[in-house]
């Protein structure tokens, strides 16, 4: 069986205290000890969950959008312009260029372009070094003619040192524990309250009417009514909530 969500949870404890305001179902529970103090720790828990996760801020983006964009109209204009460029003028470092190479959109604009600057610095290099030699030279003249300068190339490399920085200040990774073991700890308190008083709830109430109301009814994918499990919990509250299986004495033991 799989666990049960968070939010599935206080979905079953929120329909539970909506019922538990009915007052026939208040007095069935009454005759096991349930009382308003009962009631609100419950409603007390429920809030609890959500303040918790209400306070913890949500992580910020860590891409710059605005660089993104800005890159990828970068690659958009500037592939084309080089790529037609460089296939009639010299169509082997054009191949060499653009090997695996082609216009991309989202994150991947980050490696085709850095990968596309990295091949551009290495062209004008001699042969003995990885390079073109006197063909890189003239290459790199001809794209300089066509508008790509070292001055736009730095355009990308700027965006690309953005792009690869981290978004913002460095959290706090206690605080961050903290919060999330405020979180786990909230929630299982909630969970407990719900295991208790859910099954006493269905020992105690026998009414249909009111057992839908308490969310222990459904309508199935064949449009039947049927019972929800008990055991329809996450395997830790199955342990906690399920009493040990009897065990029959072999005879003559």
């Amino acid at each position: 069986m799989a666990k049960l969500t968070i939010g599935q949870k206080a979905e079953r404890v929120l329909k539970l205290l909506i019922a538990l305001r009915n007052a026939r179902i208040a007095a069935a529970l009454a005759q096991h000890g349930f009382t308003d103090a009962d009631l609100e720790e419950g409603w007390a828990l429920l809030r609890n969950v959500t303040r918790t996760r209400l306070d913890i801020e949500p992580d910020s983006s860590p891409v710059d959008g605005d660089a993104l964009a800005a890159l990828d109209d970068w690659e958009n204009k500037w592939f084309v312009i080089s790529g037609a460029t460089l296939q009639r003028r010299h169509p082997e470092i054009h191949a060499w260029i653009f090997r695996n190479l082609s216009q991309t959109e989202g994150m991947a604009v980050i490696v085709s372009v850095g990968t596309f600057i990295e091949r551009w610095e290495q062209i004008d290099k001699p042969e003995k070094d990885g390079g073109f030699g006197q063909a890189g030279q003239d290459a790199k003249k001809i794209l300089g003619q066509r508008g790509l300068t070292n001055e736009v190339i730095g355009e990308a490399k700027t965006l690309l040192e953005k792009l690869g920085k981290v978004g913002g200040p460095l959290p706090d990774l206690d605080k961050i524990a903290e919060e999330d073991a405020g979180f786990l700890k909230a929630e299982k308190a909630l969970w407990s309250w719900y295991l208790e008083w859910s099954a006493i709830a269905r020992r105690a109430v026998t009414q249909r009417s009111l057992l839908r109301q308490l969310g222990f009814l459904r309508t199935s994918a064949s449009g039947k009514e049927e019972e929800v499990p008990e055991d329809e919990l996450d395997a830790e509250s199955d342990a906690a909530a399920t009493p040990p299986a009897k065990t029959e004495k072999k005879k003559g033991g």
